[in-house]
């Protein structure tokens, strides 16, 4: 049985919806953009980092999601097939608008993402 800490996780992971489609209309709307390939600046994994205040760090691939605590623990859970999808759609530029822009107007490359 998990433990409490992974139930949260995987309640937080629930909200965001039933299929691919809804958790991207619920980043999008939230705000939560990020780069495609990267672990850590999935968009979940930000939404992680955002929604749940005891995560210092999140990284989310297309198989798990796994946190790291303000108290040291160390926390992986599967991702649903619906979540799983999403990160691989994502990665592959099916989300266009919840992809983090890495330059400006003028096209020069932005150092730092606000992530």
């Amino acid at each position: 049985m998990p433990d409490n800490a992974e139930r949260r996780i995987v309640l937080v992971l629930q909200a965001l919806g039933d299929n691919a489609e809804d958790i991207s209309h619920l980043l999008q709307y939230g705000g939560w953009r990020g780069l495609p390939h990267d672990v850590h600046a999935c968009p979940i994994a930000l939404y992680l980092r955002t929604v749940m205040t005891d995560v210092t760090d999140a990284k989310v691939s297309s198989e798990q999601a796994k946190v790291h605590t303000t108290d040291g623990a160390d926390i992986a859970v599967d991702l649903t097939p619906a979540q799983a999808g999403f990160v691989l759609a994502f990665d592959i530029g099916a989300y266009p608008g919840l992809i983090a822009t890495t330059s400006d107007d003028n096209g020069d490359v932005i150092d730092e993402l606000d992530l």
